[in-house]
């Protein structure tokens, strides 16, 4: 597969959850104190894998073989080229082999240790589009290597840095899943924490702009959108909430930023307070169903057993993962390990 090639391939796995929009993109560099704080928290956070209260995971095909692959680079980072014990020496395999292969043994054991997996854990592979579970123990998976997909030929001879590592999957076990299993979230350990069938695709509706909840805005969001008007203003409501969207335009009328509140039902306090805006790195998604969209981008419910609801898919992420925002004042943003390299 060709530089070209690989890399419009690779655009189309790591928008996994951030906006399941098959458009292209155009992601303006506006927002010089929102790039600024990512690129210091990529820089800070460099080579130390981010706790997050529960590891999710995406999956990925493997171009067009019957593979499909869950990487744990995210968690399991191996940068040193003299680190014999993560992966076999790359240059007495070629270009070519070396590219994708699967490993037993010590390097399997070494992945596992390093990750807190255990071979009588279980992989849950759930796609909430399609409310489809899969279940695969950590036994039988085997564990591979894949040249990330920013690498190529070219690039020989590889670098420790350059594989993605985690399991393989038949692709026949995913069949019925979404596309490219944009909406498959994976998690490994010895239960399952998905729950099934409670998380919908939000229908919004256009609302009166006074009734959008009355909250004064953060100092930092006041400044980013200082050059910006009202447009239109939505809401969506569950059992338990309601979610409401204001949008902000730029000069050109396009949508710079959506501001999101959700309001508990029963006590009317603002429960979670959300901004998405146009950045280096970031651009919010279309809404579902609106103007003529059929892409479904927002979703909300619960999804987890032992967590609150959670609501997600307003921005795609060009450079890091997307996250899931749980629906409590603990303000938790769940991000997932999508191994974005880009």
């Amino acid at each position: 597969m060709n530089i070209k090639l690989k890399v419009l391939f690779a655009a189309s796995v790591l928008l996994a959850l951030s906006c399941n929009d098959k458009k292209n993109v155009e992601v303006q560099e506006t927002s010089v104190n929102k790039s600024e704080a990512v690129k210091n928290d990529t820089i800070e956070d460099e080579g130390i894998p981010k706790k997050e209260s529960i590891n999710l995971f995406t999956v990925m095909p493997k171009d067009s073989s019957e593979v499909a692959f869950v990487s744990l680079s995210d968690i399991y980072t191996i940068g040193d080229e003299k680190d014999t014990l993560a992966l076999p020496n790359i240059q007495d395999m070629g270009p070519l082999e070396a590219q994708y292969f699967t490993f037993e043994k010590n390097y399997r054991k070494r992945l596992l240790s390093k990750t807190n997996i255990s071979e009588t854990d279980s992989m849950f592979v759930y796609d909430y589009a399609k409310n489809k579970l899969a279940v695969f123990p950590v036994k039988s998976l085997k564990t591979a290597a894949m040249l990330s997909l920013y690498s190529t030929e070219d690039d020989w001879p590889y670098r420790n840095f350059d594989f993605m590592i985690g399991f393989e999957i038949n692709k026949k076990f995913l069949n019925g899943f979404s596309e490219y299993y944009r909406d498959a979230l994976v998690y490994i350990g010895r239960e399952n924490p998905f729950l099934k069938g409670q998380l919908k695709p939000m229908v919004w509706k256009k609302t009166a702009r006074s009734e959008y909840p009355s909250k004064p805005m953060k100092g930092e969001d006041r400044v980013l959108l200082k050059n910006t008007v009202q447009g239109n203003t939505y809401s969506f409501k569950t059992d338990s909430y309601k979610y409401f969207l204001q949008d902000y335009l730029d000069d050109h009328k396009n949508i710079y930023a959506r501001r999101l509140l959700v309001t508990d039902n029963q006590s009317k306090d603002i429960i979670i307070e959300k901004l998405f805006s146009q950045s280096e790195g970031t651009s919010p998604c279309p809404l579902n169903y609106q103007n003529g969209e059929t892409s479904i981008n927002q979703w909300a419910g619960k999804l987890f057993k032992n967590k609150p609801e959670v609501v997600f898919g307003f921005e795609y992420i060009s450079f890091g993962c997307s996250s899931i925002s749980v629906i409590d004042k603990s303000n938790e943003e769940i991000s997932l390990q999508c191994d974005n390299r880009h």
